[in-house]
């Protein structure tokens, strides 16, 4: 793989806070990054205000006022959307590592001397993530510890070998990404929009920086706080979670199959067939759950069964395949060749498993 020529002068680090109608949230998140012990790392903050109707990047300014650390702009995005703010993030961030931060994450004091280090060391390195810690005000229910995941909260250890990257806390080599540009990708998940609960655009774009022939790794030195609401903490809010992974996850699994189209076997033919995949995920669905379960998961709460948690999964799956019948086939044979030429290193790397979301 191509070793991208950084200048000096570009090492520094640019901390992004996608948010919309953050003005509560904010203020606890900005006064941990004003503790930043960076040394003579270079770096800013960047608040990308997408499309927020309440006093957003008022707060955002009087929090960090005029002795803050390092420069700090707001940066309007009227596209709402998780996906396109990022997008703006790469086209302003000043230096090259792009660090993207939540409105509720909050950061160790060794945060930009950390990713600094860590990126530094490795031009192979596309993208790290932290390890992230739940913290809420109110006990968290008996069945979080199971997914917690789901919530961009884990403990080190279950994450060793990630299949994925999640956005909050992930940093991004700005090199990197406008090679991905450069070569066609175009991310097929949106990330949330408003209130609607999308999910997996971080996971796509660390995926497809792997088969661009970059490495991701979670990094265990790099720590984050992320602060949960009460009202995500209810079983209703993870069934609604749940249910938008798995419609991510029709998309995330063409990336693990990729490496597999380019040779044309009859297996790969029938995995771009949209009606065999439907018809085998509601086999799947039929035969993994009682008629009785699945007709009492539709009307009640059930709360705490994972046996309903799998199957939130799977109507979202199911969701995403019926929403996709028109276009399955070109998505799956666009995938290898993003460029529409040539099979490039994206149909040459193999990624990692799949990554349908496990109970």
């Amino acid at each position: 793989m191509h070793k991208p020529t950084i200048r000096p002068e570009s090492l520094g680090v640019s901390i992004v806070i996608c948010c919309q109608n953050s003005e509560k949230l904010l203020p606890a998140t900005l006064s941990r990054l004003k503790k930043q012990q960076a040394g003579d790392v270079k770096w800013e903050v960047l608040v990308i205000d997408n499309a927020s109707v309440d006093q957003t990047a008022l707060v955002a300014r009087d929090c960090w006022g005029e002795d803050g650390p390092a420069l700090m702009r707001v940066v309007h995005e009227p596209r709402l959307g998780v996906c396109y703010a990022r997008e703006r993030a790469f086209a302003e961030a000043e230096y090259e590592l792009v660090s993207f931060i939540d409105d509720d994450n909050w950061v160790g004091p060794d945060w930009v001397a950390t990713v600094s280090e860590c990126m530094s060391a490795d031009p192979d390195l596309g993208a790290i993530g932290s390890v992230n810690t739940a913290v809420a005000d109110v006990p968290f229910p008996e069945w979080f510890h199971r997914y917690c995941q789901y919530y961009a909260a884990w403990a080190y250890r279950e994450l060793a070998a990630p299949r994925g990257l999640n956005g909050a806390g992930m940093t991004i080599r700005k090199t990197a990404w406008r090679e991905l540009k450069r070569e066609g990708f175009e991310p097929r998940l949106t990330g949330r929009v408003g209130s609607r609960l999308a999910r997996g655009e971080d996971l796509e774009l660390g995926f497809a920086l792997q088969l661009r022939g970059y490495k991701i790794r979670i990094e265990p030195t790099l720590r984050l706080e992320h602060y949960i609401t009460p009202g995500r903490l209810q079983w209703s809010y993870l069934r609604r979670l749940l249910r938008s992974y798995g419609e991510a996850s029709v998309i995330l699994d063409g990336y693990s199959l990729v490496s597999q189209s380019v040779q044309l076997k009859q297996v790969n033919r029938l995995r771009r067939c949209w009606w065999i995949r439907l018809g085998k995920e509601a086999i799947q669905l039929l035969y993994s759950y009682s008629v009785v379960k699945l007709v009492k998961s539709r009307f009640r709460d059930m709360e705490g069964d994972d046996e309903v948690a799998g199957i939130d999964i799977h109507i979202g799956r199911l969701f995403a395949l019926s929403q996709l019948r028109a276009s399955y086939g070109a998505f799956r044979r666009d995938l290898p060749t993003p460029l529409g030429e040539k099979p490039t290193i994206y149909s040459r790397v193999r990624l990692l498993p799949a990554v349908t979301p496990q109970i």
